[in-house]
């Protein structure tokens, strides 16, 4: 057999070419060391892509640094899962910087001394209750902070600084009020007072429950807007129009009342406190046309008493006292 002939056998034999002894071995050497590159490639793009992963997730549940971030206290033992905190906000809606003790408790040595600026926001992430101590000018008084909760120094009628709830903890937004329900009787007198009827529309800013606006539409026939920035408010309010029957007389609103306009209203109804009424004032200014009628719950609006109308207690069911404040936008501002 030729050398021709016996090559061309092998070739039909194997259907493949035989190569010199060592130079196949040598290719499928290259070839594994190629496959073996390309699986530890993939294995480092796997690996991070789940480190990615790992840091978006901690970022989601530990918090990202931000503007609040220096005003984070972390009061927590260290054993603590971060992840599962709840921060307890005070905020100073005072005149002047608040000096405050946070007191020693499970995991903390000694206490702890804050300054509070006007405005600014701390955020005390702790699993517990924490005692908070600070002198108001008259005496030294103690508040105990619970974990997921709001919490602001404000003035009392005296002119006192005290710790009160909150509305909410956010940075973005003003406090202007914690939600405590307006008595029924106190409700339906205000609107009275302010001479409601079908052809109002009736703003409530504030609007907590939505019992001012759903009232206005079921007893008196008038539209309404309320206006509040608690997710789960304005949810108890929408279904407390559906139950009523009023869900296409009223709208609630999901935001900031600060940055609301209020140009639709013909009666504007308040329940908050003297230094939220001064915050919203400039916007009464400017969007309330004349002849709007204003009714507020226990404050009066500071400035406007050449504008106050009337004023009148009524008596809740329990016979605590409230007072009620009829205000008239003049014909020229």
């Amino acid at each position: 057999m030729s050398l021709c002939h016996a090559q061309k056998n092998r070739l039909t034999r194997t259907g493949a070419v035989d190569f010199p002894s060592g130079l196949f071995y040598l290719g499928a050497d290259e070839d594994r060391s190629s496959v073996r590159g390309e699986a530890v490639k993939r294995a480092i793009q796997a690996g991070l892509v789940v480190v990615f992963l790992v840091l978006a997730v901690l970022a989601l549940f530990v918090g990202r640094p931000g503007r609040d971030a220096g005003n984070r206290v972390d009061l927590a033992p260290r054993s603590s899962a971060a992840a599962f905190r709840q921060d307890a906000t005070l905020r100073n809606v005072t005149r002047k910087d608040i000096v405050y003790t946070i007191m020693p408790g499970p995991g903390r040595r000694g206490p702890l001394t804050r300054t509070l600026a006007v405005g600014a926001v701390d955020r005390l992430s702790t699993d517990l209750p924490v005692e908070i101590s600070f002198d108001n000018g008259k005496r030294t008084g103690t508040t105990l902070v619970h974990p997921g909760k709001p919490y602001s120094f404000r003035y009392d009628e005296d002119d006192i600084i005290k710790i009160y709830p909150g509305s909410h903890g956010r940075d973005d937004a003003a406090d202007l009020a914690p939600f405590v329900p307006t008595p029924r009787p106190v409700v339906e007198r205000m609107l009275e007072i302010a001479a409601v009827g079908p052809e109002d529309v009736v703003y409530d800013v504030g609007c907590g429950d939505g019992r001012m606006v759903i009232t206005a539409a079921k007893t008196f026939r008038a539209r309404g807007v309320g206006i509040d920035i608690d997710a789960a408010l304005i949810e108890e309010c929408r279904a407390g129009a559906k139950r009523e029957g009023v869900e296409k007389l009223v709208r609630f609103l999901l935001m900031d009342a600060t940055k609301a306009r209020l140009t639709g209203a013909t009666v504007l109804a308040l329940y908050l406190l003297p230094e939220s009424l001064e915050t919203l004032e400039p916007a009464f200014e400017r969007d309330l046309r004349p002849g709007v009628r204003i009714v507020s719950h226990d404050y009066m609006i500071p400035g406007w008493d050449g504008r106050l109308v009337r004023s009148e207690v009524v008596t809740d069911e329990s016979g605590r006292e409230h007072k009620i404040h009829l205000y008239r936008m003049p014909v020229t501002k």
